[in-house]
């Protein structure tokens, strides 16, 4: 008997170190869906822009567009989800824009223009690239500043506050962490178990002092409306959330109107800015 419990747990053991190492191999495939190349830029839609290249510390080129408004309003950092690429979101950057916001948008290693391959870390590593240009040479110190996150581009901006604390931050469509995002699918939450992806969105988050709208989608079907209630009450700051009866990455066009009245919510509580930084 002792022998046969033993050959259980040894199977056990074994089955395990070979999920464990199936899922590290097929997790980047399994998060990550990034289109190389642009089909468009906004030049091609009528608005002049710059392409800037960014070193990363691992040697990378990733690649973002500077959208700058004459007038601005505020200044965004953009990190969108883990799907497309700039191109993809072509039309939400020009609409930041036209809503009278300098937009500062980023494509991840392996996505558009970029060199490498996506990983959590390497994303991280991105967004510092980013960081590191946009405080160095774009930011106007007389400007508010906002990093906004779509979806798993959530948590690539609440990393963003780890480095240096904008003014405020905007999590649209996203999620407390991998683990909760997987929680809901019963047949994957052994897979979260095992991941080595985390995802920290509400951990990254943590002790901030700056304003923070959620925004979700209520039928949105990726990533639950559930999610960003999580997201919201492990927030410990000044707080909104607000929903719009839209999916998953139309809600700022189903309705518009109630749309920016929360983004503009979000900047008029930011106040001045000029203490923040």
């Amino acid at each position: 008997m002792a022998k046969l419990i033993f050959l259980y747990l040894l199977f056990f053991v074994v089955g395990m170190m070979a999920l464990k190492l199936l899922v590290v191999l097929l997790e980047p495939r399994l998060t990550f869906f990034p289109i190389r190349g642009l089909d468009t830029t906004p030049e091609k839609a009528g608005l002049q822009f710059k392409e800037i290249p960014l070193q990363t510390a691992d040697e990378e080129t990733v690649y973002a567009w500077l959208l700058e408004h004459p007038e601005p309003k505020s200044e965004v950092l953009f990190f969108h989800g883990n799907g497309g690429n700039l191109s993809l979101n072509q039309d939400f950057l020009l609409s930041l824009y036209h809503h009278s916001l300098t937009v500062f948008a980023l494509d991840y290693r392996g996505y558009g223009k970029s060199t490498g391959s996506p990983t959590e870390e390497g994303l991280y590593q991105d967004a510092e690239a980013l960081l590191r240009q946009f405080w160095n040479k774009i930011h106007r110190p007389d400007q508010k500043v906002i990093y906004w996150g779509h979806s798993l581009g959530g948590s690539v901006a609440a990393f963003a506050t780890t480095v240096r604390k904008p003014d405020g931050v905007i999590l649209e469509s996203s999620f407390p962490n991998k683990y909760s995002l997987l929680n809901h699918h019963p047949a994957l939450k052994v897979l979260g178990f095992l991941s080595e992806f985390k995802f920290s969105t509400a951990e990254f988050l943590d002790g901030i002092s700056r304003p923070v709208l959620v925004l979700h989608g209520e039928q949105d079907k990726i990533v639950p409306l559930k999610q960003g209630q999580l997201l919201f009450e492990r927030l410990q700051t000044e707080k909104y959330f607000h929903t719009i009866p839209a999916g998953h990455n139309d809600l700022h066009q189903v309705d518009p109107d109630k749309y920016w009245e929360h983004i503009n919510q979000l900047i008029d509580a930011m106040g001045d800015g000029q203490d923040l930084h």
